[in-house]
Order: C-alpha cells, then structure tokens, then sequence
C-alpha cells in the first residue's frame, strides 16, 4: 500500500515500516528508517542511562555524608532498579513482541529522565549541607568551620531545624530511591526490548558482531557517569559557596545534583527522535519477530501456539532444563560479584589510598568501563571471526573469566598502612572518649581528623584532641574551583605535647595505588572478553531477569561492618566517617572472588551440557525446531539487563 503525505488516521498499513508518529510520516524521515540510525540513537541513549546508573554509585559517599545515611541504607536505594527487573522484566519480556518497541523504549527513557530529576530535587529542597561544617552561611566567610574542646559547650546540635539530620534525611532517602526506581525502568526496556530488537533485525552470523558493538559502545556510558561524577565533585555542593576546606576532608560534599540534571537532560533529548522510528524496518529483517506475534502466514498455528503459552509454563518449562538452571546460577553469582564490587570500589579507594570522591570515581570509570569496553568489542570480533561451537564457546567464556578474577586475587595483597585512630577499635565508636578530652563535649556529627606531632596517630577532631585554639602558617592561599586550601595548626591540646595539623597523616603506599588500578584495568580487558558469548548464549538458551536482587543489601552490610568511626547525632546513627580498611579490603575481595568461584563452578557444568545449545548461527529454523526456538526466544526475551557490568 502506497503511503501518501496527506493520510490521516487511520494509520496506514506501511506505517510499521516508515519513520514517524501518527499520521505524521513525512517523506524526509523515511531516509532515518534503518537499523543503523536506529543503533546510533539507541546507542546513544544507552551510554546516557549507563552513565545515570554509575553516576548514583559514584555520588552515594557525597549523599551519605549529606543525609547522614550509612551504606546499608545505600544498598537499599541501589536495590530499586533491582526491584524494577524482577518484578518487571517477565511482563516486559511478554510484551515485547506486542507493542511498539521503539516507542515503548522511548515512553521508558522519558522514565528515566524524571528519575533524575527525582534524584537531584533533595538539594532544591534542603540547599547544601552547611550543618557538616559547624557553622552557618555568614560563617563560612569568617573560617570558624572547626570544633574546639570547650567545657561549657552544651549539646546544641539542632535535631529539628532545617539542617538538622531527623528532618531530611527520610524523605531524600525517598526521592534517591525512586530516582533509582524510575532508572531501573529504563534498564529493564532497554535490554529486555532494545537489544532483542536488534538481534531479530539482523542475520544471525551477524548478531556477535551488532551485540558487541552495541555493547561496547553501552559500556562508555558507566565511563561517562564516572567523568562527570569526578568532575561535579571537585566543586562544592553549593559551587556560589567557599567551604573553607580541601575536596580530601572527610566533611566535603560535591556538587552531586548537577549531574542529575544533565543527564536527565541529555535523555529527554535523545528520546525524541526514538519515538519516531517504525515498528520494524522491513519484513525479512523480521521473520523471528513475526513468527513470534504469530503473523506468520505460512505457519501461523505453531507460532500462536507457542505464543499462548503463560509465562508459568515457559518458566516451568525452562526451571527443569538443567543447562538453564546452571547458567543461570553461575551468571547470578558472576554479576553479584562485579556489580557489588563496581559499587563499593569507589568508597574503597577513598578509605583505602586516602584519595577524594572525585579521585576515586575518575578512577573507578577508567578502570570499571574502559576495559570492559575494549574487552566486549574484542570478544565479539573474535566470535565474529571464528563461530566457534556450543562448548569452545562456553569455555572460552568460562576460561576468560577465571583468569579476568586474577586481578581482584592480586589486589586482595595491595593495601596502604591503616591510619591510626586515638582510642578507637573496629565497632568500639564510644572509646573516642578519653580522660584528656572528657571535659570538652565533643561531637561525632563533624568530622575534623588531625594530624598528631608523631605524624602517625589521627585524632577525630580538634576537640576530640583536646585542642583549644588554630593559628594559620604563613602560606599564601590558593584558590582552585573556588577553593580555599589553607594549612592550619592546633596547639594548645591537652591529650598530646606540642602540635598538631589539618587532615590525616601522610601515608607511604609506595606505588601500590597505580598497581592496583593497572591490575583491574587489565583484567577487566581479559574478563569482558566473554560478555559477548555470554549475550550470544542467553539469547539461545535463558532469561537472566533475577539475578541481581540483594547484591547491593549484601555489599552495603558488609561495608558498614567495617567502619570505624560513625557519625552520630540527635540520638542516630548516620554514616560512617572512617574505615578499618584492612578489615574493608579483605572483606570486599573475599566476598567477590568466592562468588566468582561460585560462578565458574556452575560455567564448568554448562560446559558439559554445551551440547544442547543448538542454532547460535544459523538464520534458518523450520519445524519442531522453529516452534522449540520461538519458544525459547519469547522466554529469553525478559532478561537481558547485563548493562550494570
């Protein structure tokens, strides 16, 4: 049928074909019809919504020292898309070949954006965080952010003004997790919608190569959230404001709402032009999606039989096929490893090489995503290349995996000297009392740390220390990103002789720091080298759409039982202001190299069981075959939510 500019509703039956929305299907679109343009605008969008993902990850030390939250509480927010893909993705995997996909993409994404407009709007609300600094507006101008030891000092810490912590804490709690939730819902239709779009529009010799392209290209949006986070952080929270203190002091808060906006932004933008793409761009392209919605001329039953099949029953179906539950299994233990470690990284390396948020998150994007898309776009040529079989394939996947966990074993063995506390031990907060400062009415709400005149033992805070008065050294001032680096000395302490200076004392790490991140750097090449098999064989064989719930509750309980020192005010526990980082360090490490076992037990199983993996080529499936693959296909098509690697 002949589609004609001054058409009006309804829509005619070309319109599955051709650019545009409604009746609106002008002739100047139709050039934009093509799977490529469509890559370059999914593409796009799927590094903009990655980078919305890792950039609440990179921000979560900002907002806990903000919102005075502890990471458990972090790992309930991170939970939220988490919650969106289980309870999600079978729905949306039901009706991807229902709907229009490419318009069901967009109505997400715009999802998505009001996400991260959610997620910044705490900061509208409440402003910066001037409480952490133990002074007002008026006070930042006269540098008096420091607690001294004062006898007649009663607890004045406001619990129920605007700063206090009772009163913002919960609801921006709320708002980060729905921010988290409304993110999850993008997620969950961009792999359980987009990428099987793409792989039912090409051939699928073709398909290694359009996967790992696609995912490559995916994998720089976590690289972005991280650059921008790294960037955002360097300034204050409120960047018209002079904290009077360096972006390394544990009470510094970054800008972590600016990069919300901009990326919500950016979404809004990019959606626009997914809303006008077609259905399906022509109908060779598509006969897999047909035969699934039952179109099909030629053998419409089987196809609508296959169809109407609940989800029940598909599931039941797969749970008793052993090379499903395998690997399922060990891809649910994999990813609860990477993506617990990816979340937490950025903490580590703040408490372990005593680096900013900002430091720490440039690192982490270039170690977490840079890699990993090197190591995708590889993997896929490879597989491009050669075709290998069921069971090279899955052992080239497991193999590659086993040795890409080398990197965290070495790193287990990479630490810099625990910084010393006065009277503190792990769980053991109340010792920061002391007989020398026992008078002085000291807070854990701000933290202040000091250097001792050993250069080794770190005190909480001025007052903590016993410290009654500040002089500034003759240094000029220097201003970076409105920044007021100032070097200031207190003396007149009554826990130590002589005195003492602002911030941690040194530490020797030697070149530990640039060996760690090499090590994950390479490893993240040699371990990505298999996501695209792994793409390749869950498209044939599973859906993945449960495997990610708790990973965040886990990771957050295990931070938190590390911490040293928790801020408390008004009667509750906030976040955690510092470290025991060995303790940190072999947790974290252990509990990610024992689900990468767990994971490489199962992988091994599937090896033996590869041979049941049939058609990862071939283009042409007729019969019972047809009907078994369309089957399969309709189940697998909830999964696909490996973007958080």
């Amino acid at each position: 049928m002949t589609y004609k500019s001054d058409d009006i509703s309804p829509v005619p039956e070309s319109s599955e074909y051709t650019c545009g929305l409604g009746s609106w299907r002008a002739q100047w679109l139709q050039k934009f019809a093509s799977t490529k343009m469509f890559m370059f605008i999914f593409g796009t969008l799927g590094i903009i919504q990655g980078a919305a993902f890792t950039y609440m990850i990179a921000s979560t030390t900002s907002l806990e020292r903000r919102y005075a939250f502890g990471s458990k509480v972090t790992g309930l927010i991170l939970t939220a898309d988490n919650v969106v893909e289980l309870t999600m993705s079978p729905v949306f995997g039901y009706l991807a070949t229902r709907v229009h996909r490419p318009r069901m993409i967009a109505y997400c994404q715009v999802v998505v954006a009001l996400g991260c407009y959610l997620a910044a709007l705490p900061y509208f609300i409440y402003g910066p965080g001037v409480h952490l600094l133990n002074t007002d507006v008026k006070g930042l101008v006269l540098n008096k952010s420091v607690e001294y030891c004062d006898s007649n000092r009663l607890d004045g810490h406001d619990c129920d003004g605007p700063t206090g912590a009772s009163s913002t804490v919960v609801l921006a709690i709320v708002l980060l997790w729905l921010g988290s939730f409304c993110n999850g819902i993008g997620f969950v239709a961009f792999f359980t919608i987009g990428i099987p779009f793409i792989d039912d529009s090409v051939k699928k010799k073709n398909s290694p190569l359009y996967l790992s392209a696609t995912g490559a290209v995916q994998f720089c949006g976590p690289t972005l959230g991280f650059m921008l986070s790294s960037y955002c952080l360097t300034y204050y929270e409120n960047p018209f404001l002079d904290p009077d203190i360096d972006p390394r002091d544990p009470r510094w808060v970054g800008a972590w709402w600016i990069g919300f906006i901009v990326i919500g932004t950016g979404i809004l933008i990019f959606t626009v032009p997914m809303f006008l793409f077609p259905q399906s761009f022509n109908k060779s392209d598509h006969k897999t999606s047909d035969a699934l919605n039952g179109n099909s001329i030629a053998n419409e039953s089987p196809a609508k039989v296959s169809q109407e099949k609940s989800i029940w029953e598909r599931t039941v179906l797969l749970v008793k096929n052993p090379i499903y539950v395998c690997f399922v299994l060990g891809t649910t233990a994999r990813l609860f490893a990477v993506l617990g470690y990816m979340t937490f990284k950025s903490k580590y390396i703040e408490s372990e090489y005593k680096t900013s948020a900002s430091t720490a998150n440039l690192f982490s994007g270039i170690i977490s995503v840079v890699p990993t898309a090197a190591g995708v776009f590889l993997g896929g040529l490879f597989i491009r290349k050669f075709l290998p079989g069921p069971r090279v394939l899955t052992a080239f996947v497991t193999i590659v995996e086993m040795i890409g966990a080398m990197g965290l074993l070495s790193a287990l063995f990479l630490s810099c000297p625990q910084s010393q506390f006065a009277g503190t031990t792990l769980q053991s907060q109340f010792e920061l009392q002391s007989q020398c400062n026992s008078q002085c009415q000291c807070s854990t709400k701000l933290f202040q740390p000091i250097c001792g005149p050993d250069n080794i033992t770190n005190y909480f805070s001025p007052c903590f220390a016993g410290c009654q008065s500040q002089s500034i050294n003759s240094t000029d001032n220097v201003r970076i990103n409105m920044t007021s680096i100032i070097f200031k000395v207190y003396s007149n302490c009554d826990c130590f002789e002589g005195s003492a200076t602002d911030g941690y004392c040194d530490t020797d790490c030697g070149n530990n720091f640039h060996i760690y991140i090499t090590l994950l750097g390479i490893s993240g090449i040699i371990g990505c080298l298999a996501k695209t098999g792994n793409s390749i064989i869950s498209f044939r064989i599973v859906r993945k759409e449960d495997k990610t719930f708790i990973y965040p509750l886990v990771y957050g309980a295990l931070a938190d039982a590390s911490c040293l020192i928790w801020e408390s005010s008004c009667g509750h526990r906030g976040n955690c202001w510092a470290y025991d980082t060995p303790t940190f360090r072999r947790r974290l490490h252990g509990l990610t190299l024992g689900l990468y076992f767990i994971g490489s037990l199962f992988d091994i199983i599937v090896i033996f069981l590869s041979s049941r993996i049939k058609n990862l080529y071939d283009d042409e499936v007729d019969g019972e075959e047809s009907d078994s693959m369309s089957d399969m296909k309709l189940n697998t098509i909830g999964g696909q939510t490996s973007q958080h690697n």
